[in-house]
């Protein structure tokens, strides 16, 4: 028969029967309503809530009972027993280059939290917001920087950025007219805020000021912890570096710790975290520090009476000839100390000193004025946080939303460093500001709290907790691309004394309680089609018992038993082909109406989004030939018996 008529005849017998068509269509379309639309549920909660809180080819990893502790390999022999009697295995650098030959491991980001009591202010819309400052450092990579750029690239606006509208001709950065412009290819255009996500603290060895860059000159910066026996000599050790002028080297020698009586662990300590120098006049170490100084010894000069000390300070214009490029100096108005606490904007008007644009004056501590023009400390924030912003912390502090998150580029604020609101602060000397800018997003970035470079925190933590602070990481975020291999990669990380995250353990779990009521609502889904499709087995064994005659006929006339098969199944595919597109219309309404229900809820919870269906071409496909297939193995015996009908038989008897 050919397909033309074949499909006049299929239409007119559905015509005929609109009744059983109907009947039989509605469990069709109810099974492929629930089937597409808790599929593609699952897909919107995995790919816009889960992988969007906890990125699904990210795992982040940590030694075992958590960050903060562990025991070097060099000090470890292996097995359970060293674990139990030594502790977790800590994450240094021989770890993360284990770590990193995994098989499954596209890319390992070495984490380092900030370790020390901090605060963090900042100002936005006039708006005065504080708190305890948390903050760790990434090490960065191409993939890194990269995915920072295409955020900021994918929210910015290039027609709509009032920079764009003003270039200017220039030959430097600070010939622009704001910090939103920098200086590319001669002309001041909207800056690239991308570009300043990495360490830019130069440090590089110099002998004279040319070697370095614009707004820097060769220095040499030390910390200096004295101890003397007669209090006299803090002045004069003090005039003589107050009097020291070096022919090419910019010299900052800083008397942190000035005090009467002998040297002690803490100066010790002290002089070790500061990278800097312990000088004695007529005092010596007791026995404690004498103990803490033997494995690493600081540099230290032993100074018989205050004469010597002085002529030491004064030949330092002569021995001393290499330094390192650093900020040129700057003097603030105010200490910080002076301005007091919650005073943000007097702090920020304070700040920047008569450093160029783009800089500010980076002082020794918050007791002295005197410093040097730095670049702020970039900072990557996670989108969760904008999210966050915009549900709960607008309406407690009653200023706007942040509709696009470059509006957020830029921002600045200031880290206290050893100072806590809730913990114990550091002497104030040990306590210093550093100020930050906003220069980016990134889904690798610490949820709560602020990322930054890795060397930014190794230089904290190296200055308030010591050397050994800086010796092992935190955790360790690896890069899965594909995900049939995480399985094998948590293995292989278990088997090195690692285990997962409380943050990777909870989207595992929350990935396999996603993936059981997913396959709950599909089994469900699949009843229903089953149910369906032996309802129109039942419906086309009495529809034929009900048409023998008619196929007898048509028989009789010269059809062919293949013919009467293809009607039937055309008839069946007919309906799991209208079932199938109504049923994915049914969904694509009813998760239509859940998005309208769950709009008042965004407010309350940010990661809530705009939609949580993904309706793909091939889940929409899929779905029809689904009912199609169920449709066809529901009417393949009835069919068969209908083509088997002997034409005499049913004729005679009838």
């Amino acid at each position: 028969m050919p397909l033309k008529k074949l499909i006049r005849v299929v239409w007119q017998n559905i015509a005929r029967s609109k009744k059983n068509f109907i009947f039989s269509s509605i469990g069709i379309i109810v099974g492929i309503t629930t089937f597409t639309f808790f599929l593609a549920l699952s897909q919107g909660i995995r790919d816009r809530v889960l992988n969007r809180i906890f990125p699904i080819d990210q795992l982040e990893i940590e030694p075992m009972g958590g960050v903060g502790g562990g025991v070097d390999d060099e000090k470890r022999e292996g097995g359970l027993g060293d674990v139990l009697a030594t502790g977790p295995r800590r994450l240094n650098a021989s770890a993360i280059k284990q770590i990193n030959g995994i098989e499954g491991v596209e890319q390992v980001y070495p984490k380092m939290r900030a370790r020390f009591a901090a605060r963090i202010e900042t100002g936005i819309l006039n708006k005065r917001m504080a708190g305890e400052g948390f903050f760790e450092g990434l090490e960065l990579s191409e993939d890194l920087v990269t995915g920072v750029r295409e955020f900021e690239e994918a929210c910015s606006s290039r027609s709509e950025d009032i920079c764009h509208r003003r270039e200017v001709s220039c030959i430097r950065n600070r010939d622009c007219p704001h910090e939103g412009m920098e200086c590319r290819e001669g002309r001041c255009r909207p800056r690239q805020y991308w570009r300043s996500f990495r360490d830019r603290h130069d440090g590089r060895a110099c002998t004279r000021t040319e070697i370095c860059s614009d707004s820097q000159v060769c220095g040499y910066d030390v910390w200096i912890v004295l101890k003397t026996d007669v209090k006299e000599h803090i002045a004069a050790v003090r005039k003589a570096l107050a009097d020291l002028k070096h022919p090419t080297l910019d010299v900052d020698i800083y008397l942190a710790v000035a005090e009467v009586g002998v040297v002690t662990k803490k100066d010790i300590a002290s002089t070790i975290r500061a990278s800097g120098e312990l000088w004695t006049i007529g005092v010596g170490l007791d026995d404690q520090a004498t103990a803490a100084a033997a494995p690493r010894p600081p540099p230290t000069h032993h100074f018989p009476t205050v004469d010597a000390a002085t002529q030491y300070i004064a030949g330092l214009a002569d021995t001393l000839t290499e330094g390192r490029c650093v900020g040129r100096p700057c003097m603030l108005t105010k200490a910080e100390s002076a301005i007091g606490s919650w005073k943000y904007f007097e702090i920020a008007d304070n700040h920047r000193a008569d450093c160029p644009q783009g800089l500010y004056c980076e002082a020794r501590n918050v007791l002295s004025r005197q410093g040097r023009c730095e670049s702020y400390m970039p900072l990557a924030l996670n989108p969760l946080l904008i999210d966050f912003y915009n549900s709960s912390v607008v309406s407690q502090i009653g200023t706007a939303t942040i509709p696009n998150p470059c509006l957020v580029f830029g921002l600045k604020g200031f880290f206290r460093l050893g100072f806590s609101y809730l913990g114990k602060s550091s002497a104030t000397v040990w306590q210093r500001i550093r100020w930050a800018e906003v220069v980016g997003f990134s889904d690798k970035a610490m949820q709560v709290g602020a990322t930054t470079p890795l060397a930014y925190v190794e230089r904290f933590n190296h200055f308030y907790l010591g050397p050994d602070a800086v010796s092992h990481y935190d955790s360790v975020l690896l890069q899965i691309p594909r995900n049939e291999e995480v399985a094998s990669v948590i293995e292989a990380v278990q088997k090195q004394s690692f285990d997962l995250s409380s943050r990777s353990k909870f989207a595992r779990k929350a990935g396999e309680m996603l993936l059981i009521v997913t396959l709950t609502f599909l089994l469900i889904s699949i009843i229903i089609i089953v149910i369906s499709a032996m309802n129109i087995s039942h419906t086309f064994l009495i529809m034929i018992y009900q048409r023998q005659y008619e196929f007898g006929i048509m028989r009789a006339i010269g059809a062919s038993s293949w013919d009467i098969r293809k009607i039937i199944l055309g008839e069946s595919l007919l309906i799991g082909l209208v079932g199938g597109i109504i049923g994915n219309i049914a969904s694509f309404a009813l998760s239509r109406l859940v998005n309208l229900l769950a709009g008042g809820l965004r407010e309350r919870f940010p990661v809530i989004p705009d939609d949580f269906f993904v309706y793909s071409f091939v889940l929409v496909a899929g779905s029809i030939g689904f009912a199609l297939l169920f449709c066809v193995v529901g009417a393949w015996v009835p069919a068969q018996r209908a083509s088997n009908l002997d034409p005499a038989v049913v004729l005679t008897s009838a």
